[in-house]
């Protein structure tokens, strides 16, 4: 596959030439394999339904301090290996597919013909143990995205054999390295749904929802109204919305009322102690004053472990 370079001036020109394609890092919510993005929101985001943020969030702030890191220590992991990393955000595209890819690094080595490519990422100890680890053999598995995210940069690319390479962070550090097969049926299932993503945008229309997932997104492309009239009566399932949010909203006021009784009877009941002790339970309640002034208090209560009476 023949894929075009384009080196950005900077990391805004970056986030530009990104738009108007499906991007490695999130072509895996088009296999419904990827954990913070799906087809609906990625729909949001390239028609410009949704604005995505240009700051970083704190995992993105991880990984972009700690990149060189794990690159040294690669380096020292697999000191026969020849890593290229530049740090330069490269793009690769295939234009007419609107596919992109910005690798990691690349590399050579002994036991692989041909380049290849590395991506790297970071991982907390915890998220490591509950994503990165199978859970009877312990054996590392890359998440499915991570792995279509690099048989995606290897293909754009044209390397011949891809790997990934975590960086886990805990109270020290440790790198563990996992080549990835390039399957051609992965391939194959990606770039038609990649053609099938362009083409329901194109046509005005968009990905099917999950409403598991979606909700906010949902929210987000519907936020502005017009002055205009509707009739849904024909329209089974929005009867059947309506209802179900006047019963949820009915169940608040009742449940909220409910709770605002019981605020009331525990602090009663406690006067003007922070904390009560029962034979199941610890209940704090300490004042709080807020920014704007208000004062309050707020009510926290502790289940006893009851096999040996602590909270």
């Amino acid at each position: 596959m023949h894929a075009d370079l384009i080196l950005p001036g900077d990391r805004a020109d970056w986030l530009e030439l990104r738009r108007n394609f499906v991007t490695a890092s999130v072509a895996g919510s088009l296999l419904q394999c990827h954990p913070y993005t799906t087809a609906y929101q990625l729909w949001a985001l390239k028609t410009g339904r949704v604005e995505e943020s240009s700051e970083e969030n704190e995992a993105m702030r991880r990984g972009r301090l700690l990149e060189p890191v794990a690159v040294q220590m690669l380096r020292e992991e697999r000191p026969t290996w020849t890593i290229d990393y530049r740090a330069d955000n490269a793009f690769y595209c295939e234009r007419t597919l609107r596919l992109g890819a910005t690798p990691d690094a690349f590399a050579y080595r002994a036991d692989m013909d041909g380049q290849g490519i590395v991506q790297f990422k970071t991982s907390s100890e915890e998220a490591y143990r509950d994503h990165w680890l199978d859970p009877e053999t312990k054996e590392v598995e890359v998440p499915l995205w991570i792995a279509v995210q690099a048989i995606v940069e290897a293909r754009l690319t044209g390397a011949t054999w891809a790997a990934v390479a975590v960086l886990v962070v805990g109270r020290g550090i440790h790198i563990e390295v996992v080549d990835i097969p390039l399957h051609d049926q992965v391939w194959t299932a990606l770039l038609a749904s990649v053609a099938e993503f362009w083409r329901v945008t194109d046509a005005g229309e968009h990905p099917p929802i999950d409403w598991d997932r979606d909700g906010s997104a949902v929210l987000d492309v519907n936020r502005w109204s017009e002055p205009k009239r509707v009739d849904l009566s024909g329209d089974p399932d929005f009867e059947a919305y309506a209802t179900a949010l006047d019963e949820a909203r009915e169940k608040r006021r009742v449940l909220q009322k409910r709770e605002d009784l019981c605020r009331a009877q525990i602090l009663y009941a406690m006067g003007n102690a922070e904390i009560a002790t029962t034979k199941r339970f610890e209940v704090v309640a300490p004042t709080q004053v807020r920014a704007d002034g208000a004062v309050q208090r707020q009510i926290r209560i502790k289940l006893k472990d009851q096999s040996n009476g602590r909270f």
